[in-house]
């Protein structure tokens, strides 16, 4: 593993709080009222505990979330409607992503079909 890269024991609740503070969307870890429904799937026979869930709130909270998962080497679940059968929406001891808040779109034709 990379120097760079912390244990998942290395992280502080400051780490947590910093993380929390840079987000629009919501940080629910373990010792939050709502983590058990927060982390509840579909499926009800997955029966994961991620270290945290973060219902991001636009982009900048997606790019916050995989880098702060990089930092601490955790396992990342995307997680969008839930729906997934096999339970991929929610991981143990990683970071789960939920992205169900996140309606919008917003695509530029041009970066991909545009000749310059």
């Amino acid at each position: 593993m990379d120097d760079s890269k912390q244990s998942v024991t290395d992280i502080s609740k400051d780490s947590f709080d910093e993380l929390k503070a840079s987000l629009r969307g919501q940080l629910i870890l373990p010792s939050d009222n709502g983590y058990d429904d927060a982390r509840k799937i579909w499926n009800g026979m997955i029966d994961r505990r991620p270290k945290a869930i973060i219902r991001c709130a636009g982009v900048a909270d997606v790019v916050r979330s995989v880098k702060f998962a990089e930092k601490y080497a955790l396992a990342v679940a995307i997680r969008s409607g839930g729906h997934n059968v096999a339970g991929n929406g929610v991981c143990d001891g990683g970071i789960v992503m939920d992205l169900s808040r996140m309606k919008g779109i917003r695509a530029d034709p041009c970066k991909t079909h545009c000749h310059s």
